[in-house]
């Protein structure tokens, strides 16, 4: 007689930082095995996952997954290791690192976290600098691949609030135009709520603008109307857009002169006063690949509607000169009245409101604790401190990131690991960047480990118990440093006794979080206010709520700026130089299959992608190109070799491949899996130093050898 399986629902959520990443979801387990997970019902019909929260199972089970400590046993790259206990692995990363110490100063190591987690106890980054910082101090990485240009600029614009510049989904619903400016937000999410949000304001008539260079998802099922722009041209259609905001009267002076300072300088740069050069839409349609009429139309109709929210993607400011899309986008949003107020936004970060309050892992702080650009990284550890930065580094300590393969200029990177006396990695998969590590340590998957879910977007917060327990050797990263602190004589300073349940009943327990048994049990708690709008205090009363800027008011033109960068006080259109070897522009958005690079070794996750360079027919068949062929993507930082697949709704003079596939080298350096970092420098930004992911310079010609004659 067969006895029927017991199936338990418990709540879960996935913790990837994808633009949702708090999602509160539900995973069925039977005899001890997740055999599913789907959308918690208690975050009723807005708060819902999608397929990459829907894949933990995939995830926790792979065939590929490491479940045991490795010592490397060939040389760095080769993916040769051998399976040792974990005493013996323990014991040889604290030896190096307090050899490291001892030689050249804790500076020397160099803390490799990213923000792997959105959560209170497993967070990667706090872990990780906690135990370094304990251990004596290391090297951290400033700022992020995310949105470091906007995060520069941002805070001359609006100061320290800018952290509280950013809305609540639900105030979509009083939205009359929603402005997408390079914002894919069905694939890249940008807020758990945002595209259940979307939809139904497209199924309640609002005007729903696209702006984006390809027919994507969001697009295809979103938008109401889809303007194609050129990577790049943002700042140029914004000032355009501007030009005709003001010749034709439509700007809020009231409104302007009330909470901003600076709007008659950058007035005077548009307008072209003192014979100055006229930001018209004819000058930007050439730089932006718009024409002027749509220009001219798409700016009356956005002064037409109100409230307008101006929504900006990340993908804007990831561009040469990214620093002024995001200052441009306040402007939009001053100049037409929209900032601040419900249905509007401040032109900011969407996801820069508090949220919920709950205890974190807290880190310790370092005197004069040196800091690189995280864009700069690879540069730090190859030049040292002759070539200005501030440390030199011996060894590298990587958690819950795929630096390698996600930074920018893989080759550089590969030769930063090659140079370093020591490297140790906490790794699920096999990543490129595991492969160049000296010991790897099995790390349990979120449906592993109990925690606290701090959402992108959104005033609540989750909770996922320990669903299924960790397989094989797998381990805690929390559980992990701990062993290694007792080893090194600070196991209490960093646990404080605790283990990682305790830490989060301590949580729970400095939380707001009302019920603590209804929290455990639903997965969900929601804050009483879930129609939030940055900046609303200032925007309805602006001397009583000044800002924390020079002026108490939005710094449209700011000398702050101007005198610590040297750039202008107003956002400017910054010419690029164009190298004419490379005339494609290139762009490399966010895959809906995969958060970043994580899932690219699943075999289940990559055939779902079915990866390949996106092109406009026109182009291929300029080159002889046709759809199916393997081509050869180039310019002066790497080749790849990767299938073709023509699109006619992508701008011609574009092409796209998602990030995050996990590049496979050849012989020669070439990659042959279509590795979007291939093609991407640690150049960056100007001024804020912050990496440049679109509208990179590329040749593409066809490719008339096979992948495995060139893997001869």
């Amino acid at each position: 007689m067969r006895i029927k399986s017991k199936t338990i629902k418990l709540p879960v959520f996935c913790g990837k930082d994808c633009g949702g990443g708090a999602c509160p979801l539900l995973a069925e387990v039977e005899d001890g095995r997740v055999v599913r997970v789907y959308n918690n019902p208690a975050g009723g019909k807005y708060l819902k996952g999608c397929r990459r929260g829907f894949n933990l199972p995939q995830e926790t089970y792979a065939e590929e997954r490491i479940l045991h400590p490795l010592i490397r046993s060939g040389e760095r790259g080769s993916g040769r290791f051998r399976q040792v206990d974990w005493g013996k692995a323990l014991d040889y990363i604290s030896q190096r690192l307090l050899e490291t110490r001892e030689k050249h100063g804790a500076n020397s190591i160099l803390c490799m976290a990213s923000a792997g987690t959105t959560s209170a106890v497993h967070g990667t980054v706090p872990l990780l600098t906690r135990f370094l910082n304990l251990f004596g101090g290391c090297t951290t990485l400033e700022s992020n691949y995310s949105n470091g240009a906007a995060m520069y600029a941002l805070p001359f614009v609006l100061g320290e609030d800018w952290k509280r510049a950013g809305f609540d989904a639900a105030t979509m619903q009083y939205s009359q135009m929603i402005i997408l400016w390079g914002a894919n937000v069905l694939e890249a999410r940008l807020g758990t709520e945002v595209p259940q949000r979307l939809l139904e304001a497209k199924k309640r008539a609002a005007q729903i603008v696209a702006i984006d260079p390809r027919r994507t998802t969001t697009v295809e099922h979103a938008s109401t109307w889809w303007i194609p722009c050129r990577p790049g041209g943002d700042a140029a259609l914004m000032l355009a857009v501007l030009h005709v905001l003001i010749s034709e009267g439509f700007v809020d002076r009231p409104f302007i002169n009330s909470h901003s300072v600076g709007f008659e300088q950058l007035e005077a740069y548009i307008l072209g006063s003192g014979q100055g050069l006229s930001r018209t839409p004819q000058w930007a349609a050439d730089l932006c690949g718009v024409p002027a009429e749509e220009i001219t139309r798409f700016a009356r109709a956005y002064a037409a509607a109100r409230p307008a929210m101006l929504f900006p993607g990340y993908s804007i400011q990831r561009v040469f000169a990214g620093e002024e899309t995001y200052r441009l986008a306040v402007a939009l949003q001053v100049a037409t009245g929209n900032f601040g107020i419900q249905g509007g936004s401040t032109g900011s970060i969407n996801n820069r409101l508090p949220v919920p309050h709950v205890g974190c892992m807290e880190v310790p702080s370092i005197n004069d604790q040196p800091e690189i650009p995280i864009l700069r990284w690879p540069d730090a550890v190859i030049e040292g401190r002759s070539g200005g930065y501030p440390s030199d580094i011996h060894a590298i300590y990587n958690v819950g990131s795929n630096f390698i393969n996600q930074g920018s200029d893989v080759r550089k990177n590969i030769a930063a690991f090659q140079k370093v006396d020591f490297t140790v990695s906490h790794e699920l998969f096999l990543t490129p960047t595991a492969q160049y590590c000296d010991v790897i340590l099995p790390v349990a998957s979120p449906l592993e480990k109990e925690d606290i879910g701090i959402p992108w977007l959104g005033n609540y917060l989750l909770y996922r118990p320990q669903v299924v327990q960790p397989l094989g050797e797998a381990c805690s990263d929390y559980d992990i440093f701990c062993d290694l602190a007792e080893r090194m004589d600070f196991y209490a300073d960093y646990s404080c006794n605790r283990s990682a349940a305790e830490w989060v009943q301590y949580f729970l327990d400095q939380s707001e979080v009302p019920d603590h048994e209804a929290f455990r049990s639903t997965g969900i708690y929601l804050a009483p206010d879930q129609e939030r709008t940055g900046m609303a205090e200032f925007s309805a009363d602006p001397a009583g709520h000044p800002l924390r800027t020079p002026s108490g008011r939005v710094e449209l033109a700011s000398e702050a700026y101007h005198r610590e960068t040297g750039f202008p006080a107003i956002p400017t259109w910054q010419e690029q130089l164009i190298d004419e070897r490379y005339p494609l522009k290139l762009i490399t958005p966010k895959s809906i299959q995969r958060t970043h690079s994580q899932g690219g070794s699943i075999d289940r996750v990559r055939k779902g992608g079915n990866h390949a360079l996106e092109m406009n027919p026109q182009d291929a068949g300029e080159r002889g190109i046709i759809d199916g062929d393997m081509v050869k993507v180039f310019n002066d930082a790497g080749t790849s070799i990767v299938e073709v697949r023509l699109n006619k709704d992508i701008m011609t003079g574009v092409v796209c491949i998602e990030e995050g596939i996990w590049l496979e080298l050849d012989s020669q350096g070439n990659d042959l899996a279509g590795s979007a970092n291939m093609f991407t420098s640690t150049q960056g930004t100007a001024p804020g130093t912050a990496c440049i992911m679109h509208g990179m310079g590329v040749e593409v010609i066809k490719e008339t050898r096979t992948i495995k004659e060139r893997q001869r």
